[in-house]
């Protein structure tokens, strides 16, 4: 097997590498509106997932009574964190955007 050493290509044979063509870093702005936005849906569901599942008449009983919490539980989260939610997620977009790009809140977050 024979390789070409690098220093023996030629000017034409090397592509240059463009700033385009580099992932950032740092996550964009709008994921990690996403991001924290769903952050907080999973934190409001662990808040209310026990309180919930005590009035479904709690623990582990036979015939799906979990399985309904569970999707009663992710309803409500969904529900609560939709649109401007709770006021969580502005703050943890705001600690997911490196430092000096300015945070801009959408009225959708």
């Amino acid at each position: 097997m024979s390789v070409t050493p690098l220093n023996a290509l030629s000017a034409a044979d090397q592509t240059p590498v463009v700033g385009s063509a580099i992932r950032p870093a740092a996550p964009k702005q709008t994921d990690a509106q996403k991001v924290a936005a769903q952050f907080e849906a999973i934190l409001v569901r662990q808040m209310i997932g026990p309180a919930l599942e005590s009035a479904m008449g709690g623990g582990g009983q036979a015939g799906g009574g979990g399985t309904y919490s569970y999707m009663l539980t992710d309803t409500i989260a969904n529900s609560l964190t939709a649109g401007r939610g709770l006021g969580l997620a502005p703050m943890i977009a705001q600690q997911l955007t490196p430092r000096g790009t300015p945070v801009t809140t959408p009225d959708s977050l």
